[in-house]
């Protein structure tokens, strides 16, 4: 007697998108929204306009964190009173770094449960 059994495993991408890892998927929307909360300690604080017009800017749904204004490229590219670079997103990456990699394993384990 023959027995004949199909499967159908999705590819690599499908699982991908299963799982909420894709590109506009939630796990890339919360990690986008955790990075702008965080960022936010690393801009330059004058009168606050520069990190309100990112927040404005900013869609969670699509991987990039915004700031378009004629400013913001100096502001980014300068350097501060003590000469360190303001570069925003290495300072955030390099103190908060693997607090944001903790908050993103804790985000993906709540998913799959």
């Amino acid at each position: 007697m023959k027995c004949r059994v199909t499967v159908d495993i999705p590819d690599g991408e499908g699982w991908v998108e299963a799982l909420g890892l894709g590109r506009d998927g939630p796990v890339q929307q919360f990690h986008t929204a955790n990075v702008l909360r965080r960022i936010q300690k690393y801009m330059p604080y004058r009168t606050g306009a520069t990190i309100k017009l990112t927040i404005a800017q900013t869609d969670t749904h699509v991987p990039e964190i915004v700031t378009d204004n004629p400013q913001a490229r100096y502001l980014y590219y300068g350097m501060s009173k003590s000469g360190k670079s303001l570069n925003w997103d290495e300072a955030v990456m390099a103190a908060e770094g693997d607090a944001m990699a903790a908050d993103l394993a804790r985000y993906m384990r709540r998913m799959l449960k």
